[in-house]
């Protein structure tokens, strides 16, 4: 039965009662003291500060490396994270482990006394809730500067919030879309973000005793080729959400998706329809802290070498003329498997160079490619939360439930079987996204129409019909250093054009 969530601020005295139950899920739990962490927090530097560290990329011009990264051991850890602190990251990611995701602590202790005692790496990341908060607090105090941000999973953020909190962490991936759209198979809307509400309340009682905790948002990650306007819809729905919870700080991402007009106008358009919501609905002393940056994570990583620093270094400059205050980049040898601590320092020296360069130039680019870009995008997701505040009565939980339900917002090929799943797109011409599918979106004629040209003509150049086929040659373009898929040689035997 579905949970009875509303958009609703928690109640104080009913908000500490649930932790009980949070904090008893492991025995680190007990660790967890609410003023001890208030006042941690206070005594941290501001060089230690997420919010703090953005506002100064912001005013000094400046586009950050955000990385991701986690290991085990607390020795381990501390070695990664002064690598990072050298090569000039501000931002300290704390991936955390698999089966620390899926909430299975014992299986964490095992992992840990097996690397322990044979060296072998067996966890995929950092065991936030194992190792507790005087551990973390060891890691967060081995280097001088450098926010720490966690990423867990929709089921462990509750615990892992208290107690990276508890530990210093200033930053947080609080992105109720992001596990549930592109990792989950079974779990439910309406619980998923329940869980998330309960983070987002947390961090708003720190927030209500003068402690800047940032929430960084991703939305909903989708699956497939298609435009990013559900994914920036879904971004501001949810941090309207946090607001609610309290929630002072907040950071939108946005992922590129490889052209360069279209990936420039998201940035553009994100933080003004952004702060128009968040006013509209009287949330004028949330401060939007900075826009991010990441090449999305659908599309694969090149296999050669030369081809992973392009697609790094791309990324990097794509957010410098974007003004980004930071991107999340891979590292060179991240298809392989678990980043090494040489490929993060080599990743960042390349990237760097190129935010360095670029921002350092002031460009301002108009182009007229851009103007129609953000116009269509700002048409797209206004038209989504607008139909998703009118189902849910103007409950925008509400409405992100039933416009799930409803396919009013969707993904192509997401893994979650509450999806509708019946949106889909293809690139255009120049290798800007478009939608073939519509699904139940709810846009006007004139931007169907928009799109619908716009894929009639990439189909008239290949001399093919935008298909399943098309979209898989999209999906895997840019990993080989194309803007669009070329058809396939069995197409071309089929008599269909080859683009040259």
């Amino acid at each position: 039965m579905e949970p009875k969530v509303r958009n609703k601020r928690i109640d104080e005295s009913e908000f500490l009662a649930m932790r009980e139950s949070v904090l008893a899920q492991w025995p680190t739990g007990r660790e967890v003291d609410l003023q001890d962490g208030i006042d941690y927090q206070k005594r941290l530097p501001a060089a230690k500060n997420f919010l703090q560290i953005t506002r100064r990329l912001r005013s000094e011009g400046r586009t950050a490396i955000f990385p991701r990264a986690g290991t085990a051991l607390i020795e381990d850890s501390i070695s990664l994270y002064r690598k990072l602190e050298s090569s000039g990251v501000p931002f300290m990611p704390v991936t955390t482990d698999s089966y620390t995701r899926q909430m299975n602590f014992a299986k964490v202790d095992a992992a840990l006394e097996e690397t322990r005692r044979s060296g072998r790496k067996v966890l995929n990341g950092y065991p936030l809730i194992n190792h507790g908060v005087h551990a973390t607090r060891r890691v967060i105090e081995s280097v001088t500067t450098g926010a720490f941000d966690p990423r867990m999973s929709l089921r462990s953020y509750p615990l892992g919030t208290e107690i990276g909190l508890a530990a210093g962490m200033t930053g947080f991936s609080a992105s109720a879309f992001i596990s549930w759209g592109a990792y989950e198979k079974s779990a439910d809307i309406a619980e998923s973000l329940a869980s998330y509400q309960y983070m987002h309340r947390l961090i708003g009682y720190y927030a209500d005793r003068g402690v800047s905790i940032t929430c960084d948002n991703h939305g909903w990650i989708l699956t497939g080729v298609q435009p990013m306007s559900v994914n920036l819809a879904t971004v501001i729905a949810e941090i309207l959400m946090q607001a609610e919870q309290g929630v002072k700080s907040v950071v939108p991402y946005v992922h590129f998706m490889g052209n360069l007009a279209q990936d420039l106008a998201w940035m553009r358009v994100t933080p003004k329809l952004l702060r128009e919501y968040l006013d509209r609905f009287g949330f004028e002393d949330v401060e939007i802290a900075g826009t991010f940056a990441q090449h999305t994570p659908l599309f694969p990583m090149p296999q050669g070498m030369g081809g992973a620093f392009a697609y790094a270094d791309y990324t990097a400059m794509v957010a410098a003329l974007g003004r980004a205050e930071a991107v999340f980049i891979r590292t060179i040898d991240e298809a392989l498997g678990v980043p090494t601590e040489e490929s993060h320092a080599l990743t960042y020296d390349s990237a760097n160079w190129f935010l360095n360069v670029i921002r350092g130039q002031h460009i301002d680019l108009q182009m007229p490619a851009i103007d129609e870009e953000a116009w269509i995008a700002e048409q797209e997701i206004r038209s989504i939360l607008e139909r998703l505040l009118e189902i849910g009565d103007g409950d925008i939980l509400r409405g992100c439930i039933e416009g799930v339900h409803r396919g009013v917002i969707d993904s192509s090929f997401s893994p979650n079987r509450q999806v509708k799943d019946q949106v889909i797109g293809v690139k255009d011409v120049r290798g800007a996204i478009r939608y073939q599918e519509f699904g139940n979106l709810p846009f006007s004629d004139e931007v169907k129409a928009f799109h619908r040209a716009k894929v009639a003509e990439r189909e008239k150049a290949d001399g093919t019909k935008a298909d399943y086929e098309m979209t898989v040659r999209d999906f895997w373009a840019f990993s080989k250093g194309q803007l669009i898929g070329r058809p396939t040689p069995r197409a071309a035997a089929r008599g269909e054009a080859v683009p040259g």
